[in-house]
């Protein structure tokens, strides 16, 4: 049980406190209460006390003053501030000092206390669970980590374990481990029946000695990383040692990643795309960069991928291993080497060419010349006209056209948007020409596609 103790100057208060919450409904018990602050850290010295729920305003030592002495003579002692009104102030430096929680007097009174309660006691376990991990030591040369893709999934698992026999302790939220004793094999079986392609069975050696906080911090880090790298299909069983995790390199930043990934150079050539795939393997990046980087690069390669940006999401939303994303890079290359088989151009052409046509995209909201793409590219007119139309199939006039309408049709089925803003969205400012270049191209004007294809 949670050992609670109650302080507040008025005895009526306490004694309404004390008797309006369920305590035993949260695991806890109420072990004592007072009216002072001296009558408290008496109590605190001689008595257990895991959970203080005290009122901040007292005779004596009150106030922020009396919150830090308890947090400094008591540091793993847990604090729930009663105030009588929401004091801003008040409340954000009790806050800056660790505490739990804080809850107006009148809030014990009303319905909403039981979520209170709950919230606390939940906050309370994850507090001494980290104590615990801080203090607690692994005993044997190895473990065995089982990880579970939600926690949802974690008390069916552990109906498994107990029908089976088997020790465990939680770890976090979505983790179990075992100590190196537990029978392996039985383990591998229960495992197996989760959810194999994104729940794990690890096992980690050379960590005797190790606190169960150090094993999970290494785990949340570089072991996370290893085994986004490592990962492959249909495996679900994976073994470190505790200090070859310890080593872990961080690997190239973001900006080495899109620096690779956006040379004419990583897709056109073999050798080129191994090396700069390994790089972006092992690369330092966190599942959220990993898909913001990777929507540049899709973006990038759009032109000549022909892959559909709006459905970058839906395709790589339930990626979680590298393996994973490593087919998707092929495909991008696939497609784009298909685009380009049969083009006889220069890689450094192609590399100027590519360079004009996301120029085009990312400036076709405005009037663009001929003369700016040359400028860009260093090219010949002659030259860059012919290589542009062997790379496209266009003519730059007829890819901008192409580009522009393209985007004009999304806003047109994405948007409530009038067509003129439309068109100066799309880089036409005069809205009768826009109306002709749509038509020639779709066959019907934006009103009557617009109408025709929302759904």
């Amino acid at each position: 049980m949670i050992r609670v103790y109650v302080v507040d100057d008025e005895k009526l208060v306490r004694r309404g406190i004390i008797g309006l919450i369920d305590w035993k409904r949260y695991g806890m018990e109420v072990v004592g209460d007072s009216g002072s602050s001296e009558d408290t850290l008496r109590f605190l010295q001689e008595g257990q006390v895991d959970l203080l729920f005290s009122d901040l305003e007292m005779p004596g030592l009150s106030g922020i003053p009396f919150l830090r002495q308890v947090r400094e003579q008591f540091p793993r002692l847990q604090v729930v501030v009663l105030t009588m009104h929401q004091e801003f102030e008040l409340i954000q430096q009790a806050l800056r000092l660790g505490i739990l929680d804080y809850i107006t007097k009148s809030q014990i009174e009303e319905e909403n206390v039981d979520a209170f309660m709950m919230g606390v006691q939940k906050r309370y376990l994850e507090i001494e669970r980290r104590y615990q991990r801080q203090e607690r030591k692994v005993e044997t040369e190895e473990v065995y980590i089982w990880e579970l893709p939600d926690s949802g999934q974690m008390k069916g698992a552990a109906r498994e374990l107990e029908g089976q026999g088997l020790s465990f302790e939680i770890l976090n939220d979505t983790s179990y481990l075992f100590s190196g004793t537990v029978c392996l094999e039985t383990l591998k079986k229960i495992a197996a029946g989760f959810d194999r392609e994104r729940s794990t069975l690890l096992e980690i050696t050379q960590v005797q000695g190790v606190s169960y906080d150090r094993l999970e911090n290494i785990l949340q880090s570089s072991g996370r990383k290893r085994l986004f790298e490592d990962r492959e299909p249909g495996r679900y069983c994976y073994g470190y040692s505790y200090e070859e995790l310890l080593k872990e390199q961080g690997g190239c930043t973001r900006e080495k990643v899109l620096r690779i990934s956006m040379e004419m150079a990583f897709l056109a050539r073999d050798e080129s795309y191994a090396r700069g795939l390994e790089e972006i393997r092992t690369a330092a990046l966190s599942a959220e960069e990993r898909i913001a980087v990777f929507y540049h690069f899709n973006l990038h390669w759009s032109d000549l991928s022909g892959k559909d940006i709006s459905r970058y999401f839906e395709e790589t939303g339930q990626f979680l291993w590298w393996y994973q994303w490593r087919e998707w890079f092929h495909e991008v290359r696939r497609q784009v080497l298909l685009h380009l088989r049969g083009v006889d151009v220069e890689l450094e052409a192609m590399e100027s060419i590519h360079q004009a046509m996301s120029y085009i995209r990312e400036h076709m909201d405005r009037d663009i010349t001929l003369e700016e793409l040359l400028r860009l590219t260093g090219m010949s007119k002659s030259h860059f006209s012919r290589k542009f139309k062997e790379i496209t199939g266009k003519t730059f006039v007829t890819y901008l056209n192409d580009m522009r309408i393209e985007s004009a049709k999304k806003y047109l089925l994405e948007t409530k948007q009038p067509v003129y803003w439309i068109a100066r969205q799309v880089g036409y400012e005069d809205e009768r020409y826009f109306r002709r270049i749509f038509r020639e191209r779709i066959g019907e004007n934006p009103k009557q596609f617009r109408e025709n294809n929302q759904k």
